[in-house]
């Protein structure tokens, strides 16, 4: 016989279940209000099943009732329990296992939008080339082709099979360094590699990226000099809730209403120190600089690549950077100018490689080919 809910949880518990039942009177009330029918009836069945719907009648919780965004967080905490539904930028795989629904996407004109990007690409080290500053490119690859085994039946489609070997051909025939990371990641335990609540490589995929990131300078003869050797200590476990509960809006749900987070003991690694200059007092910069996305800001992948070429690597990556976010504020900073470093590690998630470019890296493309990035 199971035993009663000890006291000190049943207030809150109730206090959920009053929050949750108030959101759902208030969905209703929207759903039939004037605005609400009108969303309906202008929604596809695709809106439906894609969560689109849900999400815009939340934004308009949200934004027309009092107390919005409180019944909006307990609509988000309904949708799940009730139907497992994450919204429109998560999906489910296997038990425990969320994925990001871009990474699942197809655009219109890929090969177009690649060849692109390999061209720009190419121009940017050229004209590094030209500074004595090497390029090193690694694409990050999808979650979902490296932990495919934990898809549990959600579709990837198989037009996107070769979009990252596809890419790095192209940079490759255009003479830009790169590094196979798919290959790195890959193996028996690779859904191992990605957090389940999150997008992104877990320390052990990052520092698996990381030592195949080191050991492609160091064959490419491109390493600088050891500095000193990076100290890797490890944390304390603890629940880590990744990007992918957040997108789903359910962060602030307690543990028992939301997907599980990750369970990790995150290392805490100190770089070598920079040598300063003892007759002018200067600093230099960092010798390797990551431009990059929120990949380079996840698993302690700038940590692990410091301790792998013994170097101090300097952060220069940027969460949603996608394409070239990353690179166009790097190559606007002083400090690129002032303290240029030997080599820079371009890495790229997979998911944006194809995808339409938009008018910012347009427009860079453009000054490209007129000057220096």
């Amino acid at each position: 016989m199971d035993e009663p809910m000890p006291k000190v949880l049943r207030l809150p518990g109730l206090v959920l279940a009053a929050v949750l039942a108030l959101g759902l009177v208030a969905s209703i009330l929207t759903l039939v209000a004037p605005g609400g029918r009108a969303l309906i009836a202008g929604s596809s069945l695709e809106a439906l099943s894609s969560g689109a719907l849900t999400a815009a009648l939340s934004h308009r919780l949200t934004a027309q009732l009092p107390g919005g965004a409180m019944l909006a967080r307990a609509a988000r905490i309904l949708d799940w329990l009730v139907l497992g539904d994450l919204g429109p930028a998560v999906r489910r795989g296997c038990p425990g296992w969320l994925f990001l629904r871009e990474e699942l996407d197809s655009h219109p004109a890929p090969a177009l939008a690649m060849a692109r990007r390999a061209d720009l690409a190419a121009r940017v080290a050229g004209q590094l080339n030209a500074r004595g500053i090497a390029l090193v490119v690694a694409v990050a690859p999808d979650k979902s082709r490296i932990a495919r085994a934990a898809l549990c039946g959600l579709a990837r489609p198989a037009a996107l099979a070769d979009r990252l070997g596809h890419f790095e051909g192209l940079l490759a025939a255009r003479g830009v360094a790169t590094v196979d990371l798919a290959a790195a990641l890959d193996g028996s335990s690779a859904a191992d590699r990605y957090y389940r609540s999150d997008t992104h490589w877990n320390e052990t995929g990052a520092r698996l990226a990381a030592d195949a990131i080191a050991k492609q300078i160091g064959a490419g003869g491109l390493a600088p000099p050891a500095i000193g050797a990076a100290v890797v200590r490890p944390g304390a476990e603890v629940e880590r809730i990744g990007d992918l509960i957040r997108l789903a809006g359910l962060a602030e749900a307690p543990a028992w209403a939301r997907p599980a987070g990750d369970r990790v003991a995150t290392s805490t690694i100190v770089q070598p120190p920079l040598p300063g200059d003892d007759l002018l007092g200067d600093m230099p910069g960092p010798p390797v600089v990551v431009i990059g996305s929120s990949f380079s800001r996840n698993g302690n992948f700038i940590g692990f690549l410091s301790a792998a070429l013994a170097v101090p690597v300097g952060d220069m990556a940027r969460d949603g950077a996608g394409f070239d976010g990353a690179a166009r504020a790097y190559f606007a900073d002083p400090a690129f100018r002032e303290t240029p470093p030997r080599v820079i590690l371009w890495e790229i998630p997979e998911r944006v490689i194809d995808a339409p470019a938009g008018p910012d890296e347009r427009a860079w493309a453009g000054a490209l080919t007129a000057g220096a990035p």
